[in-house]
């Protein structure tokens, strides 16, 4: 633990070094943990809520996480499965190529949603699916959104020595993913129109 808070700490003093550049700093730093840094998304969020407040500090995550997302789903895409496996580890290509493609929607959904997993290379590995760009963007919207919003609030200390806002935000954390998992059908119905939309256009 005291780690992790060290590195939290290094991480906002070396983005403070660079002065009111620290802001397009922050978002480009977040654009390039997805891409290419080994550096745990929940850190940098983090940092972001301690530095700039939880409303600023979500918004510059939100969009550089996002927009990492996106190009990192669009690398995988250009550079094919033969690129990508070289580096990405293989219990993860195979757990991913097990799942039908009728399950493939919830199971990455989850895989956002919840903390434990790599989503970062999970980006790369849903851009050698069959998944369109649209699908894939609104499901990590949906299933990165609450944790950086939750971590985000606990680097602004908006829950520090309060518990009851730590229950409130858990509460709709848990209420937000219960609604969509059980409405996962209607989920995957809308994507699955999607993608018939893209193809009656292509």
């Amino acid at each position: 633990m005291l780690e992790y808070l060290d590195s939290v700490d290094a991480v906002k003093q070396w983005l403070l070094s660079f002065g009111g550049w620290t802001p397009f700093i922050y978002f480009l730093f977040q654009i390039l943990q997805v891409i290419i840094a080994p550096i745990p998304g929940g850190t940098t969020t983090l940092v972001g809520g301690a530095l700039f407040g939880w409303i600023k500090g979500f918004l510059l995550s939100e969009a550089g996480i996002m927009i990492g997302t996106a190009a990192a789903f669009g690398i995988a895409k250009k550079l094919g499965r033969p690129v990508i496996l070289k580096w990405v580890p293989s219990k993860w290509t195979d757990k991913l190529d097990s799942t039908r493609d009728s399950r493939l929607n919830m199971v990455l959904f989850l895989i956002f949603l919840f903390p434990g997993f790599p989503d970062d290379i999970f980006c790369y590995l849903a851009g050698l699916t069959k998944m369109n760009f649209k699908s894939f963007m609104l499901i990590a919207l949906l299933g990165r959104t609450p944790g950086f919003l939750m971590t985000t609030l606990m680097g602004a200390g908006i829950m520090q020595d309060n518990p009851v806002r730590l229950v409130i935000v858990l509460g709709l954390y848990g209420i937000f993913a219960g609604v969509l998992i059980f409405n996962k059908k209607r989920m995957e119905t809308y994507l699955e129109n999607s993608k018939k939309r893209k193809g009656d256009h292509s």
